[in-house]
């Protein structure tokens, strides 16, 4: 994997936001070492079985079908009882304790000043909070209103822009839920939009595909053009129209490692830690 030198000099500076997605937590292990935390698909899958039987139903399988997860999400969340939802969500996502996956560990010695999230799970969460960095992390959830005060102190952040299974009834699972956190905690998204607009952000985990990742890149600024990319890591199995595409509209430049290469994702994240530290090391000003 390459590395431009620019994305070094960003993290070494602390002036990039790394943005985790699911795939970085794909890695991750439960306490009993017999799962993994779901894909979006199996997510959502699980909650279906839970739903009474309905003509509805039939709908939600269509949609996964096709990729249409945001909207399978919609017809879900109307339709299972709102008790079921939250501890589906909790059995899922807490009680299998997942320990942090090597990207977690890797972005933890990367030691950014900002790291954002659409994931539910608390695995990096608990990785920083309880690990060696335990006095210098505050978790800010969207409801939450103290973002941009962690963003002018010291204390590192995690934003957990849709939420945290701690509190599975303020997930934002759909888009009509997505769309009235925006309008309810206005404050927030302004600070998480002017986030945007001043730093570089990198991309871990995320597949374009990613209903998440959806929604993140509407609000990723293009009305103000600059020369300086967003980074985003991803397999080496898009169209170059696609990536073209992506590019010309949302500022993005692509780092690829070889598809199902995992170990070569994982390596190449290492190398970019080394190569960030070397340059703190050298110049301890930046």
């Amino acid at each position: 994997m390459h590395w431009p030198k620019a994305l070094v000099t960003e993290l070494a500076a602390r002036r990039c936001i790394i943005f985790l997605g699911a795939g970085a937590s794909a890695g991750s292990l439960s306490h009993d070492g017999s799962k993994n935390p779901p894909t979006w698909e199996n997510f959502l899958k699980g909650m279906v079985d839970l739903i009474p039987d309905t003509p509805d139903k039939l709908m939600i399988a269509d949609f996964l079908k096709t990729g249409k997860y945001l909207e399978a999400a919609e017809v879900i969340y109307t339709l299972l009882p709102k008790a079921d939802y939250s501890r589906s969500i909790r059995e899922e996502l807490d009680l299998p304790r997942y320990g942090p996956s090597k990207i977690h560990e890797c972005v933890l010695q990367l030691d950014p000043k900002i790291v954002i999230t659409t994931n539910y799970d608390k695995i990096y969460d608990n990785y920083c909070t309880n690990g060696v960095a335990s006095d210098g992390y505050n978790i800010s959830k969207y409801y939450d209103d103290h973002l941009l005060t962690d963003v002018r102190s010291p204390v590192r952040i995690i934003v957990k822009a849709h939420g945290c299974v701690s509190d599975a009834n303020k997930i934002v699972l759909t888009k009509s839920q997505y769309f009235k956190a925006r309008k309810d905690y206005s404050n927030f998204y302004k600070v998480l939009d002017s986030l945007f607009l001043s730093h570089t952000i990198l991309f871990v985990g995320y597949s374009l595909n990613d209903p998440d990742i959806q929604l993140v890149l509407e609000n990723v600024n293009i009305t103000a053009p600059t020369p300086h990319p967003h980074y985003f890591i991803t397999a080496n199995n898009l169209h170059q129209i696609i990536k073209n595409y992506n590019t010309n509209t949302y500022n993005l430049e692509f780092i690829e490692y070889e598809e199902g290469n995992y170990d070569q994702l994982n390596e190449g994240l290492y190398d970019l830690l080394l190569e960030v530290q070397q340059v703190r090391q050298s110049n301890p000003s930046v």
